[in-house]
């Protein structure tokens, strides 16, 4: 066989196999898409219990873009409206996410409508290099009250996934005293 010919069969039998791989990876993804949004659904719904408690229920799911704010919301995709079974409404809950170069981090911040204060953060996606460090040194502190959101984070051996969580409640902090003004 010559070289040409050679050529032409690995180039065909090349395309076919990244065809067919192109064809199993849509219909995959066309399998299992609804689930994937069941589980971040999910994933939210179990933050804003986190956040505001086992009564809690999102009341209203609005783009951070409808309340027209003037200030940076450029981590604010989505703001939840919590209430409890009796319909007293509990606080917002900020959808955020921000990457640096340790990776992605997607969480939800609650601010209490009554004290007008930070409550805790959810997160819902952590792909940071130093992911499990993060939640230990800096998050679970911080939910636990250990650590003031306003206090810089330092020597958590996850120190940039920690700032970068720190900008995104801060933000959301200023989002949450804009709506309630």
């Amino acid at each position: 066989m010559s070289n040409k010919k050679k050529y032409i069969m690995t180039s065909i039998t090349l395309g076919a196999i990244a065809s067919i791989s192109a064809v199993l990876i849509a219909l995959s993804n066309l399998a299992t898409k609804d689930k994937i949004a069941q589980n971040e659904i999910d994933r939210i719904n179990a933050g804003i219990t986190n956040i505001f408690g086992k009564n809690a229920v999102i009341s209203a799911q609005k783009s951070i873009n409808e309340y027209g704010l003037t200030i940076d919301t450029s981590y604010i995709s989505t703001v939840y409206t919590v209430k409890n079974n009796e319909n007293t409404e509990l606080g917002l809950a900020f959808r955020t996410t921000g990457s640096n170069s340790y990776g992605k981090i997607s969480l939800l911040a609650g601010f209490d409508k009554t004290t007008k204060t930070f409550m805790k953060v959810s997160l819902i996606i952590n792909e940071q290099s130093f992911a499990s460090t993060l939640v230990d040194n800096y998050v679970n502190p911080l939910n636990n009250g250990d650590l003031n959101i306003s206090d810089k984070p330092v020597n958590v051996g996850a120190t940039r996934g920690a700032e970068l969580v720190q900008k995104m409640v801060l933000q959301a902090q200023d989002a949450a005293l804009e709506i309630w003004k």
